[in-house]
């Protein structure tokens, strides 16, 4: 009898509510990288312009880029917050104009991006942000071998990007990721574009290491009172890193 009292009073609540589903953890992807990048292009510092002549080949030699790069990541369901900060140094890189100008380059630079990301389906995520660059640029000119004079320029600016990434799992330990990405469009650089692909080894649910490619290019522009200051440059290269995730 008090069994059937009890099923008429649960048949009169009604089927108990579903439980909501519990919220999605947040988790973290935190990086640092070698990025052997050599540097290609042009460059103009008070309206005198030079051609990049010799910043590398793209590989692990002189005078590929030194500095801190860094990638960390955090995500919560679809959504994807990136920052990548880059601090570089470039130097006894080798320039000139026909047909006697030659000139000796220095660049330091940051690079630092900020984006949000958001699944589309398939391993493919929409992403959009900013990406600010700092160069602090030195040029030593000489003609016929005859020091003329030492040029130097200090110029920050920063590019609104929108891309996509793509992510692809190989198996249990092995995984691809690659990116692409435009920006600029006239309000800080008149056009920059970014693209690389990575691979990476997981050798715990904790540790990675992956290798890929990366280039960069930027051109902008100033046309400032003490002359025309410019920078058409491309920095291209493989890199290596360390990855941790929990």
């Amino acid at each position: 009898m008090f069994s059937l009292i009890a099923l008429g009073v649960l048949g009169s609540l009604g089927a108990p509510a579903t439980l909501a589903a519990p919220d999605e953890p947040w988790t973290f992807d935190l990086a640092t990288y070698y990025w052997a990048a050599s540097i290609g292009g042009s460059l103009a510092i008070n309206g005198q312009e030079v051609d990049v002549e010799d910043g590398g080949d793209g590989g692990f030699g002189a005078p590929a880029l030194l500095g801190f790069l860094g990638h960390f990541e955090a995500n919560h369901g679809p959504w994807s917050f990136v920052f990548a900060p880059i601090f570089i140094s470039a130097s006894d890189m080798q320039g000139g104009q026909p047909p006697n100008t030659d000139a000796n380059l220095t660049i330091k630079a940051q690079v630092h991006e900020a984006f949000v990301a958001h699944e589309l389906g398939a391993g493919w995520e929409w992403m959009a942000g900013a990406r600010y660059q700092h160069l602090d640029t030195d040029m030593d000119l000489s003609v016929g071998g005859v020091p003329t004079g030492s040029f130097g320029s200090t110029r920050s600016w920063t590019d609104p990007i929108v891309g996509l990434r793509y992510e692809k799992q190989l198996g249990a330990d092995w995984r691809l990721n690659a990116r692409g990405d435009v920006g600029g469009f006239g309000l800080g650089s008149d056009f920059a574009w970014n693209a690389s692909a990575i691979a990476t080894y997981k050798f715990s649910q904790l540790f990675g290491m992956y290798a890929g490619y990366r280039a960069l290019s930027f051109d902008w522009e100033d046309l400032g009172a003490g002359g025309r200051t410019a920078y058409n440059l491309s920095m291209y290269g493989p890199l290596l890193g360390i990855s941790f995730s929990f």
